[in-house]
C-alpha cells in the first residue's frame, strides 16, 4: 500500500466514525513558548485537553507534522546511524475531548489495524499500565484472550503525564512483532527486549487524572483520549520492508542522492548512515522552510541551520564537495506536495535558501579545516601530550565553525591523531547547562507571575468597540510579588476584569494609557497576555495609591492607538502590494506595528530595486486615496482561508478567526488578524517607505511611516533640499545635476564622500565566521570604506540579530581609521564596558577611545590597525 493511500485510509476511517478531520498545524507551535517545535500529534490540541479552549467537535483525527530535535525529544544525532530515527516525521492520531474513552479507543485501533490495514492479530500485542484493570479487561474481550495474558508494565512504560503536574493517565501500547523470535539469540523474548524484534506501533493515552504537586491523583471531570502512531513505521510494516528508509517516502530521495554520488547498488553498508541522514534532513529542511523559517543564528532558525548543515556535511562525507541538497528537497516536494500544498507553494524559496546556506557552509568548512590545521601545528610545537587533540579545541571548532566532531575525528585519523572526546563532551555539556540556566532565568519572572494569576478568569477585551471602560482591579503586582496596595513611584503590573487595552500580539505592540482609581493613577506603558487569556497591564503609579479590588477607570491613549491603527492597516496594504510587485512568494515573515513606525519582514532573496520600491509605494498610496472601507468579521477558519485570507505561520487560530478585509466584494487585501485597524484606508493619510535591508537568508525588511510621522520625515528632507538649493543657488529640480557637475570637476561636492551601502557585507555572513564562546558571538571584523556612523549602524544590526554579542568593527574611510565597539545588554550587566575596551584598542593603535558601557569608538594610526584588532580579540576572549 502506497504511503499516500495509508494516510488517506487512516483519515477516512475516523471521518466515517464522526471525527472532525483537522489539518496539520505548523511545525512552529502557535503562541506556545514551552515548545521549540511541534513534537507530537496532541500539541495543537493541548488547550482543548486543558479545558482552556472549546472546540466545535468532541472527537478529531489528524496527520500532524512533527519534529524532534530539542529537549528530551532530540533525535538529531541518532539520525543516520539508526535505521529508525528521524528528525521530521508524521504522527497519525485520533482524539476525544470528553466524548469516548478506553472502550471505543481500543476498539477503533484494533479494527483499523486488523480489518482496515489487514495486519494479522497474532503479531499485534497490547500492553497496559500495571494498575489499569479496565484496559486489560477491554483488551481481553477485543483480542479474545484471558485478561491475565495482557502484558502489564510499570509507569515508565505505560503512564503518561503532560508535565510534573496536570492531566495524566495510563496508556496502552500496541506492539508489532516483526520476526517472531529474538534477533539476538533466537529465543521467544519478552516484548521489552531491545533486540529489534518488537516495534512500538500505536500508543493510546487515556487522560484520566489531575496530578497535584504532592503527587496526588484526582479523577478529571472530563476524560480525554490522545493516540499517536508513527506514520513512517506503519508504512514500513504495510510495505513489508525492514526499515522506514526503505519505504516509498525515502527510496526516491536515496536514489537521487545515489545518482549524485555515483554509488552502484547495493549502497556500501558503511555509507548508508550518511544516505539516511541526508534523506531525513532534506524532509525536515523542506517542511521548516515551508512553514516560514529561515536559517539564522538564534532559536528555531539556528536549529534549521544546524539540520541543513549536518545534511551538507553528510554529503561531504559521501564525496560531494558542491551544493546538492536542493535537488533532494525537490524530491521531497514531489513526494509530499500532494498532502502538504505549502511545500509546492514554497518550492522556489526552499531551493534558494538551501543553495545559499550550503554555499555558506562549504566556506565555513574550509575555514574550519584551516583552523584545525593551525591547531595541529600549534599542538605539535607547544605540548607534550602526544597526538591527542584537546577536547576544548575540538569544541571550539564545533561551536565557532560548526565543525562536527565526527569530521574532526576523520581528519585527525588521517594524520594519526585522535581527539579527547571526553573533554569535548564535557565542554558541550557545560555549554548546554549554561544555556539551560539562562533560559530558566529568562522564564523565571514570567512563571512567577503565571503561577499567581492561574485562578483568575480571562480578561474581557472591549478595545475594538471603545477606548475607555470601568473595571475592577483584580490583581496587583509589584515586581514578581502580589501586593494589596502600591504607592506613587512603584513599578507595577495589574490585572483588570475588563479592559480596552490591546495586549501585544500579532506584531502589534500593546496599548498605552492610564488606569485611574479612587485615590491614585497608573500610567500604562505596555500590555501583554499571560496564561489563560489574562492581560497584564505594566506601568508606574504616578500619583496616590492604588489597591486590589478597587473600581477603576481604564483609558487608552487615543492618539497613540490611532497612530498604531494607521500603521497596522498600512501593513496589510504593504503586504498585498509587495506580492503584486514581487510575486506571491513575498509572504509575511514577521512585523512590528507601533505608534511611530511599522516594520515588515517578507520572504524575498534580493534587494528591491528603486523601481520596485516606487511601485509598492504607488499601489499603497492608491488604496489610501480610494478611501476603501476596512471591514472585520469572524468566520470559520476554513471559510476564511477559502476566501483567500492570508494567515501567519506562527499565529494560533481557533475554529473561528477574525478576518480584516480592505475593500468591498473582491477585496484588495484579506488577512486573519486580531489587531486594531482604521475604519477606512483614507485615515492612513500618507505612506512612505524609508528603508529596506536584509535581516537573514531569504528575508527582507521594509521600514515605513504613515500619517504625521510620514509628513514629518518628508518635511525634514524638504528642508535639507531647500537649504542646499539656496546654498548652491539653483532650483531644487536642478540640484542633483549641479552636484554631479561639481563632483566631476573637483568642486565642493568632492569634499563630502559617501560610502556605498554595497560596501557592507551580509550580517549573517559576518556572524557565521565569528568566534562563539558560551553562546556569545565575539565579532572582530574589518569592513572596507565605511564611515563611522555606518560602522556603528552595522554593529547595531549585528547586536540585534543575536542575544549575546561583543562586536568590534574597523574601517578606513577618507583616510581616517574608525573602530566601533558594541556590547549586548547581557554583557554590560556582567561588567563589560565598551568605552573602556575602545580606549584600550585605540591606545594600541597610537590614539585612544571611549564611550558608553554598551557602545564605544576609537581611532588611531591606520598602519597599526591589525595590532588593534588582534588586541580586541585577546580582550574579548579574556573578559568572557
Amino acid at each position: 500500500m502506497e504511503s499516500a493511500q495509508i494516510r488517506q485510509k487512516f483519515l477516512s476511517y475516523f471521518e466515517e466514525r464522526g471525527h472532525a478531520i483537522v489539518p496539520s498545524s505548523s511545525l512552529v507551535p502557535a503562541q506556545d513558548p514551552t515548545l521549540l517545535f511541534t513534537n507530537a500529534g496532541m500539541v495543537p490540541f493541548k488547550d482543548a485537553f486543558l479545558g482552556i479552549e472549546r472546540r466545535p467537535y468532541t472527537r478529531a483525527a489528524s496527520v500532524q507534522k512533527c519534529l524532534r530535535v530539542s529537549g528530551k525529544h532530540n533525535d538529531l544525532e541518532e539520525v543516520g546511524p539508526s535505521p529508525q530515527h528521524h528528525t521530521f516525521f508524521e504522527m497519525l492520531g485520533n482524539f476525544s475531548f470528553g466524548d469516548y474513552f478506553k472502550e471505543e479507543a481500543i476498539a477503533f485501533a484494533w479494527e483499523l489495524l486488523t480489518k482496515g490495514f489487514g495486519l494479522p492479530a497474532d503479531v499485534l500485542h497490547p500492553t497496559v499500565f500495571e494498575e489499569d484493570d479496565e484496559s486489560a479487561e477491554i483488551w481481553s474481550r477485543v483480542k479474545g484472550l484471558p485478561a491475565s495474558e495482557v502484558v502489564r508494565l510499570g509507569a515508565e512504560h505505560n503512564f503518561w503525564s503532560m508535565g510534573d503536574t496536570g492531566p495524566c493517565g495510563p496508556n496502552s501500547e500496541i506492539i508489532y512483532d516483526r520476526t517472531g523470535r529474538c534477533l539476538t539469540d533466537g529465543s521467544d523474548c519478552h516484548l521489552t527486549c531491545e533486540c529489534g524484534r518488537w516495534w512500538e506501533l500505536w500508543n493510546l493515552v487515556f487522560m484520566q487524572f489531575d496530578r497535584a504537586a504532592d503527587g496526588t491523583l484526582t479523577p478529571l471531570a472530563q476524560h480525554g483520549v490522545d493516540t499517536g502512531m508513527g506514520f513512517e513505521r506503519l508504512a514500513a510494516i504495510l510495505q513489508g520492508v525492514e526499515t522506514n528508509y526503505e519505504t516509498d517516502l525515502f527510496v526516491p530521495l536515496i536514489k537521487q542522492l545515489q545518482i549524485q554520488c555515483g554509488d552502484a547498488d547495493p549502497i556500501p553498508r558503511e555509507r548508508l548512515p550518511s544516505y539516511r541522514a541526508v534523506a531525513d534532513h532534506a524532509r525536515a529542511v523542506s517542511f521548516l522552510i515551508a512553514d516560514g523559517l529561515v536559517p539564522s543564528n538564534e532559536g528555531r532558525g539556528y536549529v534549521l541551520r544546524r539540520i541543513l548543515r549536518r545534511a551538507s556535511y553528510q554529503g561531504n562525507l559521501l564525496g560531494l564537495d558542491r551544493p546538492f541538497l536542493s535537488q533532494i528537497c525537490e524530491g521531497v516536494i514531489e513526494i509530499m506536495g500532494g498532502a502538504y500544498p505549502e511545500l509546492t507553494e514554497s518550492a522556489g524559496r526552499i531551493a534558494d535558501l538551501v543553495s545559499d546556506e550550503e554555499e555558506r557552509f562549504l566556506s565555513t568548512l574550509e575555514a574550519g579545516l584551516t583552523r584545525l590545521e593551525a591547531v595541529l601545528v600549534g599542538e605539535a610545537k607547544v605540548t607534550a601530550r602526544g597526538t591527542v587533540l584537546p577536547g576544548e579545541e575540538a569544541f571550539r571548532l564545533y561551536d565557532t565553525y560548526g565543525f562536527p566532531i565526527d569530521l574532526t575525528r576523520k581528519v585527525l585519523e588521517a594524520r594519526g591523531w585522535s581527539v579527547d572526546e571526553q573533554g569535548f563532551n564535557e565542554a558541550l555539556d557545560a555549554q548546554r547547562q549554561r544555556a539551560r540556566s539562562a533560559r530558566e532565568l529568562e522564564r523565571g519572572q514570567e512563571e512567577a507571575l503565571l503561577s499567581q494569576v492561574g485562578g483568575l478568569p480571562a480578561t474581557r477585551f472591549f478595545g475594538y468597540e471603545t477606548l475607555a471602560v470601568e473595571a475592577r482591579l483584580e490583581a496587583l503586582f509589584v515586581g514578581e510579588q502580589r501586593a494589596e496596595t502600591a504607592s506613587a513611584g512603584a513599578v507595577v503590573a495589574v490585572v483588570l476584569d475588563t479592559t480596552p487595552f490591546y495586549a501585544e500580539a500579532g506584531g502589534q505592540v500593546g496599548d498605552s494609557g492610564r488606569i485611574v482609581g479612587p485615590k491614585g493613577e497608573i500610567e500604562i506603558s505596555a500590555v501583554h497576555s499571560i496564561g489563560q487569556g489574562v492581560y497584564l497591564h505594566h506601568g508606574q503609579v504616578v500619583r496616590g495609591d492604588v489597591r486590589e479590588g478597587e473600581q477603576v477607570h481604564a483609558e487608552v491613549d487615543e492618539q497613540s492607538r490611532r497612530a498604531t491603527m494607521r500603521n497596522h492597516t498600512a501593513t496589510h496594504l504593504l503586504h498585498r502590494a509587495l506580492r503584486v510587485v514581487l510575486g506571491q512568494q513575498a509572504k509575511q515573515a514577521g512585523s512590528l506595528v507601533a505608534p511611530d513606525r511599522l516594520r515588515f519582514d517578507f520572504f524575498h532573496n534580493k534587494p528591491l530595486t528603486d523601481e520596485e520600491l516606487r511601485d509598492v509605494e504607488r499601489i499603497v498610496r492608491e488604496q489610501v486615496l480610494l478611501d476603501r472601507p476596512v471591514r472585520t468579521e469572524v468566520l470559520p477558519i476554513q471559510q476564511a482561508l477559502d476566501l483567500g485570507a492570508d494567515a501567519m505561520f506562527d499565529e494560533k487560530y481557533g475554529q473561528e478567526a477574525r478576518v480584516v478585509s480592505v475593500g468591498d466584494g473582491d477585496a484588495f487585501s484579506r488577512e486573519l488578524c486580531g489587531g486594531t485597524h482604521c475604519r477606512a484606508t483614507g485615515e492612513i493619510g500618507a505612506f512612505l517607505i524609508i528603508d529596506q535591508r536584509s535581516v537573514g537568508a531569504g528575508v527582507r525588511r521594509v521600514d515605513a511611516l504613515t500619517g504625521t510621522g510620514a509628513f514629518a520625515w518628508m518635511d525634514t528632507r524638504r528642508q535639507v533640499v531647500e537649504q542646499l538649493s539656496r546654498e548652491y543657488n539653483v532650483p531644487p529640480e536642478e540640484l542633483l545635476e549641479r552636484l554631479r557637475a561639481l563632483s566631476a570637476t573637483g568642486g565642493r561636492a568632492r569634499e563630502l564622500p559617501k560610502p556605498a551601502a554595497a560596501n557592507l557585507p551580509d550580517p549573517d555572513e559576518v556572524l557565521s565566521r565569528a568566534e562563539k564562546r558560551d553562546g556569545t558571538y565575539l565579532v572582530v571584523d574589518w569592513i572596507d570604506n565605511v564611515d563611522a556612523a555606518t560602522l556603528r549602524e552595522f554593529g547595531d544590526e549585528l547586536r540585534r540579530r543575536v542575544k549575546s554579542a561583543a562586536v568590534v568593527l574597523g574601517s578606513l574611510f577618507d583616510g581616517k581609521l574608525n573602530v566601533a565597539v558594541m556590547l549586548t545588554d547581557d554583557l554590560v550587566k556582567k561588567g563589560l564596558h565598551a568605552g573602556k575596551l575602545a580606549d584600550q584598542i585605540g591606545k594600541e593603535m597610537g590614539a585612544g577611545g571611549g564611550g558608553r558601557p554598551d557602545m564605544g569608538t576609537a581611532g588611531g594610526d591606520p598602519e597599526r590597525r591589525q595590532a588593534g584588532l588582534a588586541l580586541a580579540r585577546e580582550l574579548l576572549r579574556s573578559q568572557r
